[in-house]
């Protein structure tokens, strides 16, 4: 009997140890979750009382609210740019990395992936300056070299600015990409290739017909992941938008071409002097909504991709 009360004693001490977690993940993440939550299903602007209106908010948003689907749809044209781009580039410069040609292997590594590594913030601010359409660098490079006679305003008009946002998306991520396929090629034994070189492979076929595909689960994983991010795409439009280079600050940019959902839920909750955090809160959950079908329907593509191999 002691014995067995010493044994229930002791079994304790992992519970009290993992007890300060679960305490704080119920403090600062569930009740946040479960309180937003609440927060979508009213009508709130923090000075007034909490009205239950149940899903009118959805209602709203899903039905009427057309900022919202033009939101999904800047992301949605983004990645449909820079997801193809990345993977293009990634693998490109993995393998010339990897290659023969590059000695100094480490060096070339850490100067691609230390964009990855620079905060939403500096690229932000960096993308401003450079595209700012007074002394930015881009127009005085293109001047000096005579193809433009007169200063453009990147930020001004829709298409451009889509096309800075993606280029910024672009140059942050391709580090991050290019560490991925790097480790994948180095994991890729040697004796296949020598195989396919002994056989007449030429470099082409055998990146074309051994590369790819054997860096197939690779490519998933990125694809998967990066739309998911992409889904929460805000720091970078919204502090390009602050007003270093365009002038003055635009929510969402030029005709709201470089509006995201993120940045959506933030104007509609705290931009301007009416709170509608309801609104904002249900925007929130709506993005979830589709970055959890993205989550399920990836990991059902890369199950079954595990499953045929």
């Amino acid at each position: 009997m002691q014995k067995a009360k010493g044994i229930s004693t002791k079994n304790k001490w992992p519970y009290l140890f993992i007890t300060p977690y679960f305490l704080s993940y119920a403090v600062l993440s569930l009740f946040p979750i479960l309180f937003t939550l609440y927060i979508s299903l009213t009508d709130w602007d923090l000075y007034g009382n909490r009205n239950f209106i149940g899903l009118g908010n959805y209602t709203q948003l899903f039905f009427h609210d057309a900022f919202f689907w033009k939101s999904l749809l800047n992301v949605i044209i983004f990645m449909a740019v820079y997801l193809p781009a990345l993977v293009l580039m990634g693998m490109l410069i993995a393998s010339l990395i990897e290659s023969k040609l590059i000695r100094r292997k480490t060096f070339f590594r850490l100067s691609v992936f230390s964009a990855y590594m620079t905060t939403p913030v500096a690229v932000g601010i960096i993308f401003s300056l450079l595209f700012d359409w007074q002394g930015g660098f881009f127009n005085n490079l293109l001047m000096e070299l005579g193809i433009i006679h007169e200063k453009i305003n990147w930020l001004g008009t829709a298409t451009s600015s889509r096309w800075v946002v993606i280029l910024m998306v672009f140059w942050k991520n391709l580090g991050y990409f290019v560490m991925f396929y790097t480790a994948g090629m180095a994991s890729i034994d040697t004796s296949i290739y020598e195989a396919a070189v002994i056989d007449g492979a030429s470099s082409k076929n055998v990146f074309l017909r051994i590369t790819i595909p054997l860096l197939k689960p690779i490519n998933l994983f990125l694809i998967i992941t990066s739309i998911i991010s992409g889904l929460q795409l805000v720091e970078e439009p919204m502090l390009l938008f602050s007003g270093w280079a365009s002038g003055s600050s635009m929510v969402g940019g030029p005709d709201g071409s470089t509006f995201t959902p993120i940045w959506y839920m933030f104007d509609a909750s705290f931009n301007g002097s009416a709170f509608k955090y309801g609104k904002g809160a249900a925007i929130a959950y709506g993005t979830f909504l589709f970055i959890a079908l993205f989550s399920v329907f990836g990991m059902k593509w890369i199950n079954r991709d595990g499953d045929d191999k």
